[in-house]
Formats: C-alpha cells, sequence, structure tokens
C-alpha cells in the first residue's frame, strides 16, 4: 500500500520540533547573567508590535525582558510572526521577583500596586493619540516613540552601518516610496485606506496619496517598476536619479536586507500614512537613511519637522504635486546635502538608540521614579 503523505499532520511535526527547538535555545540562555532588566506587567494588553520595538530599544542597551505571562504562554506568544522566546534575553515573569531596574505597563492601576524601587514606566496609548492630534509638547521626563524600526531592521548594528552612510550624496533614486497599496483580507482586495484617518487626523490614506501622484505627474517622471530585478537593473544604471518611483509591494517586495541601500540611495522620501495612523516605520527608517522626508503630517512628530531646512511639507494633495513638479524642475537641488545633513541629525536626537538611552539617563541620573511612555498607537 503506498504511503500517502498528509500535509496537515507534517506541518504539526514541524511545529512541534520548532517548539521544542525553541525550549532547548531558551534553556540554554535561561541563566546569562545581566544586570539590568525590565519587567513587562500586563503583557497581554501590549501591542505586538509596540512590545517589540520595545524590545529593540532596551535590548540595544544590555536589558534583558521579563514578561508577565507563564512559560507555555510566552511559548505561543508571537510579536510580529517572531516567537517571543527565541528572542535574545526575553523570558517569562520570575514569580517573587519584585527587584527590576524597570517596570513598564499600559495598566496604570496596575503599575500601581506593584512594588519596585525602580523607574515606572505608564505606557500612555490613548493619552499620547490624544497628544499627536492636538500637536502639544510632551514634557521633558516623557518618553516618546510613535514607532520604531521594522523587526527585520530593528539591530543595532544595522542602525549603526546604515548611519555611518547616512550622508551620502551620491544618490541614485530621486523621489522614492515603497509599500502596500492594497491589501487581502478573507479573499477581498481592499484599498490601503480608512475613513477614520482623515476623520481623526485629517491626513490622506496612503491610497489617495499614491493614486493622486501618478494620475497628476508627467507619466515620464513616474516610474512603477514590474519586477525586483529591473527596478534594480534601473537603479544601478542611474535611470532613477530624476524619477518618482512608486513600489506597490502586492507586485513584488523589496528584501529587507536589500531595503536599507535602497533607502540609502534616495534623496527623497515620500510619507504616507498607516492604515489608522499616520506613522508607519517606514518613514524612521527612511530618517536613518538620510532621505528628506515629503510628508503631509509633521505635527505628529516631536519636535516637528521644519520645511526647507530638514523636510518638505504639504497640506493638500494638490501641495503635493507642486512640491513634486518643484523637485522634478530642480527647484531644490542645491539644498539637498544641508537637508539630508538636518534630518539625519534629527534621527540621531529623537529616534536613535543613542538618544533613547539619553532620556533613561536623564530619568535616572534624576532620580525621578515615575514616567511617561507615549506610543501612538499603532
Amino acid at each position: 500500500m503506498a504511503f500517502v503523505r498528509k500535509p496537515a499532520l507534517i506541518k504539526r511535526i514541524e511545529r512541534k520540533i520548532k517548539k521544542y527547538i525553541t525550549c532547548i535555545d531558551y534553556t540554554r540562555r535561561h541563566n546569562t547573567a545581566q544586570s539590568n532588566s525590565v519587567y513587562f506587567l500586563s503583557s497581554s494588553e501590549f501591542k505586538e508590535k509596540n512590545l517589540m520595538h520595545l524590545i529593540y530599544y532596551f535590548y540595544s542597551l544590555g536589558y534583558n525582558f521579563y514578561l508577565d505571562y507563564s512559560f507555555c504562554q510566552c511559548l505561543k506568544l508571537k510579536v510580529n510572526g517572531i516567537s517571543v522566546l527565541s528572542l535574545q534575553d526575553v523570558f517569562p515573569a520570575r514569580k517573587k521577583t519584585n527587584s527590576f531596574s524597570i517596570v513598564i505597563s499600559p495598566n496604570k492601576q496596575v503599575l500601581d500596586s506593584f512594588t519596585s524601587s525602580g523607574l515606572k514606566i505608564h505606557l500612555n496609548y490613548l493619552e499620547a493619540s490624544a497628544e499627536c492630534a492636538s500637536g502639544k509638547s510632551i514634557a521633558k521626563t516623557d518618553f516618546y516613540y510613535p514607532i520604531g524600526l521594522h523587526p527585520t531592521l530593528a539591530n543595532l548594528s544595522v542602525e549603526a552601518e546604515a548611519l555611518k552612510n547616512a550622508l551620502s550624496a551620491d544618490r541614485k533614486i530621486g523621489v522614492f516610496f515603497a509599500g502596500a497599496i492594497y491589501g487581502k483580507r478573507d479573499g477581498v482586495t481592499k484599498k490601503y485606506s480608512r475613513d477614520s484617518l482623515k476623520k481623526q487626523f485629517n491626513v490622506n490614506s496612503r491610497y489617495e496619496v499614491f493614486t493622486s501622484i501618478i494620475e497628476n505627474l508627467p507619466k515620464e517622471y513616474i516610474y512603477t517598476p514590474d519586477s525586483l530585478e529591473t527596478f534594480f537593473n534601473d537603479m544601478e544604471s542611474g535611470y532613477l536619479k530624476s524619477k518618482i518611483v512608486l513600489i506597490e509591494r502586492n507586485t513584488f517586495s523589496i528584501p529587507p536586507d536589500k531595503y536599507l541601500n535602497v533607502l540609502l540611495n534616495s534623496t527623497f522620501f515620500i510619507h504616507m500614512a498607516g492604515v489608522s495612523y499616520p506613522f508607519c516605520h517606514n518613514q524612521i527608517e527612511s530618517m536613518l537613511a538620510g532621505c528628506i522626508p515629503i510628508t503631509q503630517f509633521t505635527r505628529f512628530f516631536i519636535p516637528a519637522f521644519t520645511h526647507g531646512l530638514n523636510s518638505l511639507l504639504f497640506n493638500t494633495l494638490d501641495e503635493l504635486i507642486l512640491l513634486l513638479n518643484d523637485i522634478i524642475s530642480g527647484k531644490y537641488i542645491n539644498d539637498y546635502n544641508s537637508m539630508r545633513k538636518e534630518i539625519v541629525s534629527y534621527y540621531r536626537n529623537y529616534y536613535s538608540v543613542a538618544s533613547f538611552e539619553n532620556k533613561l539617563s536623564y530619568l535616572f541620573k534624576n532620580k525621578i521614579h515615575r514616567t511617561n511612555f507615549s506610543v501612538c498607537p499603532l
């Protein structure tokens, strides 16, 4: 009798093997000694991307992490598809352990009930959203990070390497954007857009910005490649130096290990909003690479960008088209180097791992025991 392979059974076996490997690796790492620790209280209330970004910043500074989960819960928990227990120095919370240098929770009541002499950080999801919308400044003792790098790029060595090359003036792409404009859910293709985005934040959706550029600018300046190979060949040839490059992710994706190199070769990057909120990780990555932002929502960045100094700003789609025409005509060509220096300096001062460390040092130096970690919800 012929043996019949059962894909479902094979997949279950593969998942179990991966779990065993994760458990073995975790056991091997469990006794790693580190002096600084962060305790994430009420882990179930953390948004996945926020948790991943927090882990990245703290891990880059030598902290280990304890989640308010059991071992079995941690084994099931994934952040952006990555098993939490497979991340370096992430552990289930140890019972009867109340001695942590930092305790973080999105639940104020739970945080207040935790007995610890260390720094307590309350994650202000809702309050931060209101701050973003109103454009108010945040206190010096408060953290503010709308979003960090994508998890596949969240690595201190990646940041250091990008910053080393961020001031390069030899760029092969004029204006760049790559991302999803359409998405599929339950087999139905939908626009990357929500009405709530405009109602709450008064910004245009990604779909509106993307289609407006294609419909209102001369065709000879718009470049929408149909394959990764074609795109890289044209980039290397210098053909894209004065082009507005728009890549829709459903056509093809740029591999994570090549994405930062593309940004390092782009003069401008168009900020297009996420699904529900203005922020998206690609905005932060582009600043890291020294791309000059073209953005509609400077007020949501703290501090806000300055038009002509470190960015080009627009309020309406008509203004965006005028800006892009100005770029094509060479209006800003003499300002590229100075604007690039300013945006890289902005990233270093407000979004880098070093800036995160400076904020922590300020809190510890001034013996501040409570602070708000304002994160715009994703």
